[in-house]
């Protein structure tokens, strides 16, 4: 029996039981620094993985750029999107690339455990095609994603949706992301493997958003819920939250604190002209350091 051991990525593929929870490490320094409390905000571009409608309110055209070193550089996350709004609709693309190094591949051995048979990289290749619009008082957007999978072993490939609504009401912004829509699989180019099932997620959230004399304050609360989670926070609901908050001095800087999952996170962000620059960081006991950096300009 071949066995796949992949913990650092949210995965377990053994005898025949298979747990996927990829693509969930989140996009963007500015979000990683608010707790990843992000979906019920969306309102830069990284707004095609937290909430796609938070697409609809971006005005320029804007080139995103991600990097983020995870637990110690043993997961590497890169990230390139590109936004284009037009007077009726926004429409984005992008594509978001997970790496893990050195995952070993074991074989089962009886009464003597597992015996490590091979060392291979992975990484998951997703590309978003985006559109997004207003719709009466409520934005409206939806991905569609193409899956390349290479486990170093085999290849897999498959396609999937999201769909997201955002609105306002007063001051505070809430939002919904279904994610992963279509329940489809990833086809591996073995036929021998085991077939895996793309989990959906129901990603929500709000935000207070308040302008005083000194700053502007974003107080945001989100939630990820999902049937198929085998590790959660709140395990009888299949439920992760998120508490994150972020400071804007005079529209320049800004300072982030959060709570990923109850995991301390922070960061700052800065902004000239038309760019903006933001570093996030979180530490996890067990699995070290995250820390991302990440950008955009505007056009």
């Amino acid at each position: 029996m071949l066995i796949l051991s992949m913990f650092l990525w949210g995965f377990t593929y053994t005898d025949g039981l298979y747990t996927d929870e990829f693509m969930q490490f989140g996009v963007g320094a500015r979000a990683l620094g608010m707790g990843n409390a992000f979906a019920g905000l969306a309102d830069d571009p990284t707004a095609f993985y937290w909430n796609p409608a938070g697409l609809a309110k971006i005005k320029n055209r804007s080139l995103f750029l991600m990097y983020s070193k995870d637990f110690d550089t043993l997961v590497t996350t890169t990230t390139a999107a590109f936004v284009y709004p037009s007077a009726s609709h926004t429409l984005g693309l992008a594509l978001y690339w997970i790496a893990v190094p050195s995952i070993p591949i074991t074989d089962s051995i009886p009464d003597s455990g597992y015996v490590i048979r091979e060392w291979v990289n992975i990484s998951d290749y997703i590309t978003y095609f985006s559109y997004a619009r207003p719709f009466h008082s409520i934005d409206i957007g939806i991905n569609v994603k193409g899956i390349f999978r290479d486990w170093g072993i085999t290849t897999g490939y498959g396609i999937e949706a999201d769909c997201g609504l955002l609105s306002t009401f007063k001051d505070i912004k809430y939002g919904i992301n279904f994610v992963n829509l279509i329940g489809s699989k990833i086809y591996w180019q073995d036929t021998l493997a085991t077939d895996v099932f793309i989990p959906f997620l129901i990603r929500a959230g709000c935000a207070l958003q308040e302008q005083s004399s000194i700053g502007k304050f974003n107080i945001c609360l989100g939630c990820d819920i999902s049937p198929e989670k085998r590790v959660a926070q709140f395990s009888a609901l299949n439920m992760d939250t998120y508490l994150g908050a972020e400071y804007w001095w005079n529209n320049k800087f800004a300072l982030r604190i959060g709570l990923d999952k109850g995991l301390f996170t922070g960061g700052c962000g800065i902004v000239y002209k038309t760019i903006k620059f933001d570093y996030g960081m979180k530490f996890h006991p067990e699995l070290g350091l995250v820390k991302r950096l990440s950008g955009y300009i505007t056009f």
